[in-house]
């Protein structure tokens, strides 16, 4: 079994290290003031998606045999402090690209690819 995982969870702005570990993300996001923040998932490639778990602030969701592309979008009031994200997805036979936004702006990817049963993850964190 092939398992692909890469972690790129901070913005842009503050770099990531070439360890695949996430560099440290500034302690505010580019939310205006009282705005709900806004994380969004999107997931393309080719691949078969067998199982997508989405874990956000300790809730667990699954799909199983998602349709690509896939997406989703979650609302966190503001002043609310450090929120964390998971995303893992277990796929067949292809690629898969996935990336994360924060009220509008990159926060992190991740692409994999395979043959067989393959396993990526996004995963970071933001606070306000």
């Amino acid at each position: 079994m092939k398992h692909v995982t890469v972690l790129l969870a901070a913005p842009l702005a503050a770099g990531c290290s070439t360890s695949g570990t996430p560099s440290p993300a500034p302690s505010t996001s580019a939310s205006p003031a009282g705005e709900p923040h806004r994380l969004v998932f999107d997931v393309t490639g080719t691949a078969t998606i067998t199982t997508l778990t989405c874990t956000i602030d300790g809730k667990t969701t699954e799909e199983k045999n998602v349709k690509l592309p896939w997406s989703r979008t979650f609302s966190f009031p503001s002043h609310t402090g450090k929120h964390v994200y998971d995303l893992v997805i277990k796929y067949t036979n292809g690629d898969v690209t996935a990336t994360a936004e924060i009220d509008g702006q990159p926060w992190g990817s991740s692409r994999g690819s395979g043959e067989g049963p393959s396993t990526q993850s996004l995963n970071g964190d933001f606070s306000d």
